[in-house]
């Protein structure tokens, strides 16, 4: 996954780790323009809650759903590449990554520009799966 994105993934302990894959598989897999994530759906995507004794020290002094914004730190600037005939240009994967603290949701809008390459590494994906 990291090889698509130009970028080295710097993550600060499992939890990030695994959230930023999960949501970068489901971007690659279906690349919906926007797609909005409650916080049931992270803590079922994670298998952990976000008040977790863990998490809270791990993030303090942030607290619940506000603690995504650090841990998402990753996905929030990831960018890709995209070679033309004129040079090559840089396009950041989201349009805006938006937090609500009071619905306590994510809102991830993705940059149109990426599709056509994440519509590519969806069929990557597909064959990787089913040669396992």
């Amino acid at each position: 996954m990291q090889s698509h994105f130009q970028t080295k993934f710097r993550f600060r302990n499992e939890f990030e780790a695994n959230l930023t894959l999960k949501i970068l598989v489901h971007l690659v897999e279906e690349h919906a323009d926007s797609w909005l994530l409650t916080r049931r759906e992270i803590e079922a995507m994670v298998g952990q809650s976000l008040d977790a004794p863990a998490l809270r020290r791990a993030y303090f002094p942030l607290k619940t759903i506000a603690l995504l914004e650090t841990a998402l730190d990753e996905l929030s600037t990831l960018s890709l590449i995209v070679s033309q005939s004129e040079g090559r240009t840089r396009y950041p994967v989201f349009q805006s990554i938006q937090l609500d603290q009071v619905c306590e949701r994510l809102m991830f809008h993705l940059n149109v520009a990426v599709l056509p390459r994440l519509t590519q590494w969806a069929g990557e994906l597909a064959q990787v799966k089913n040669r396992r």
